[in-house]
């Protein structure tokens, strides 16, 4: 990705160094001149850590525009950007640099094929075409029309359509409604960047164990925001169709996998399907449907036929919260009861652990995190103090720990400075908060997503693959930031092991 026609404005902007930035990517200092021409690869995550470090967003870095600069956009003939190449289809976007848009117009060469060859499409919005050359052969519904060069046709994408060329090729401008863009309905600049993050991804599989509506719809969104490329649908396809009627909207980018099991013997099945074919190498994350959440969470932990890693699952809550200028992380608000099993300071490692490989799939370089308490004095009379102290004494190789730390001491530097409190380098600018007990997180995930109003993601951590729980609570963004995050870090945790 050529990001260096871009890079030295936003370096200059925040007056960044180029030992600065070539630091936060881990590379030779000497390497520069690669990045700066495009030829050192970077990875997404990569491209999030500088984006972290010049105080922009994607679009910035790739197209030179912030999320705030949407009002008009040319695209010269060199600027088009190939998004699919086929053997009988070539595309090439007509608006790749406006942000969030919610047509996409695309210059679309057909060459003619069989029609056994022919793929039906299907899909939400409305669709434009215009033809300026050869002959085109369009079926929708059932119904088929023969095109001119100058012709046009609008239908609704909706219904399953087809296209191929009469003549031997066909060329035609084409447009796309889609809707409202997600990165239109998301408030917040960071949560916007993870969603074009996850967009720059190759398309991730999906595994769903007995998925019910709420699931469904989630993944929708996700395969037309081109985050899902397929979903594997596990359980018995007969209750998926009548569970989930009407949101199947997608058949071909669902593959079902059929449990024969019945009775109490079902979920546990569905579960062991599922996360077989996590094992596999065929899916990226692994989503829970209607099952058991103990049925689920047991073939996820098997000792021979699981996916865990050894670690303590763990929930971590991704916040954009009003107030704060950087994404905020806190776990664990769901799953562990305590940080600390007994008196045990190193059970809570696996939970800091988690957070921290987030953040940086998220692409903060070296995350600060806060022990959260009561205050940061370590005392007998609140054991988890003490037990804080000793956590953030250990050794953090790729992060900055610290605690016992009171909330506004995490947060807020005006606190920070007020306590006279010097040489912390967490102290007012933590990234991630660690709560002693599941009540502390609760509560606070409900008051930033409650009352803030704070948009956000979760992902379950501990796994080889990341685990998504959403609830039927959770609105359509929730649920969509949740499988852009996974997204996300499932890439991470390919390139951390390539």
């Amino acid at each position: 990705m050529d990001i260096g026609k871009h890079l030295r404005r936003y370096m200059a902007r925040e007056g960044v160094s180029e030992a600065e930035v070539m630091e936060t990517l881990g590379a030779d200092p000497g390497r520069f001149e690669e990045l700066e021409s495009g030829e050192l690869a970077l990875g997404v995550s990569d491209l999030l850590k500088l984006a972290t470090l010049l105080k922009t967003d994607l679009p910035a870095l790739l197209h030179g525009k912030e999320y705030r600069e949407r009002k008009a956009i040319k695209t010269a003939v060199a600027d088009r950007v190939v998004v699919r190449n086929e053997r009988a289809l070539d595309y090439e976007s007509l608006a790749p640099s406006y942000v969030g848009r919610s047509m996409e117009p695309f210059l679309v060469t057909i060459y003619r094929r069989d029609d056994a060859e022919v793929e039906v499409s299907r899909h939400d919005g409305e669709e434009f075409l215009f033809i300026t050359e050869g002959t085109l052969k369009i079926v929708v519904d059932g119904e088929a029309h023969i095109l001119e060069e100058g012709d046009s046709f609008y239908f609704d994408s909706s219904l399953p359509h087809s296209v191929n060329a009469v003549t031997e090729k066909v060329v035609l401008v084409s447009s796309i409604y889609k809707g409202e863009s997600m990165v239109h309905r998301t408030r917040g600049r960071r949560m916007k960047a993870i969603i074009e993050a996850a967009k720059l991804l190759t398309r991730r599989n999906i595994v769903v164990i007995s998925p019910d509506k709420t699931a469904i719809s989630a993944i929708n969104i996700a395969i037309e925001e081109e985050i899902i490329d397929k979903a594997y649908l596990v359980g018995k396809r007969a209750w998926i169709e009548e569970r989930c009627d009407g949101e199947l909207r997608f058949p071909a980018a669902y593959e079902y996998v059929e449990v024969a099991a019945e009775g109490d013997d079902f979920e546990p099945a569905a579960a062991r399907a599922g996360v077989a074919i996590i094992r596999k190498g065929l899916g990226h994350m692994i989503m829970k449907g209607k099952v058991n959440t103990n049925a689920f969470l047991k073939a996820i932990l098997n000792r021979n036929e699981g996916i865990g890693t050894g670690r303590r699952l763990s929930l971590v809550g991704i916040f954009e919260v009003p107030g704060v200028d950087r994404l905020l992380m806190l776990t664990d608000p769901g799953i562990n009861p305590e940080l600390f099993v007994g008196d045990d300071v190193a059970s809570g490692v696996d939970i800091v652990r988690n957070a921290i490989d987030v953040a940086r799939s998220l692409g903060v370089a070296r995350p600060k995190v806060a022990l959260l308490d009561a205050n940061e004095v370590p005392t007998d009379s609140i054991p988890t103090t003490v037990f804080e102290r000793n956590l953030s004494e250990m050794v953090w190789e790729d992060a900055d720990v610290a605690g016992p730390l009171s909330y506004d001491l995490a947060l807020y530097d005006t606190f920070v400075k007020a306590k006279g409190i010097t040489g912390d380098p967490v102290a007012g600018k933590a990234d991630i908060l660690v709560v002693p007990y599941i009540a502390t997180g609760n509560i606070l995930y409900k008051s930033w997503a409650m009352t803030m109003g704070a948009e956000v993601a979760n992902v379950v951590l501990g796994a080889s693959a990341p685990i998504i729980l959403t609830s039927r609570s959770d609105s359509d963004i929730v649920k969509f930031l949740t499988i852009c995050a996974s997204a996300l870090y499932s890439r991470w945790l390919e390139e951390k092991s390539s």
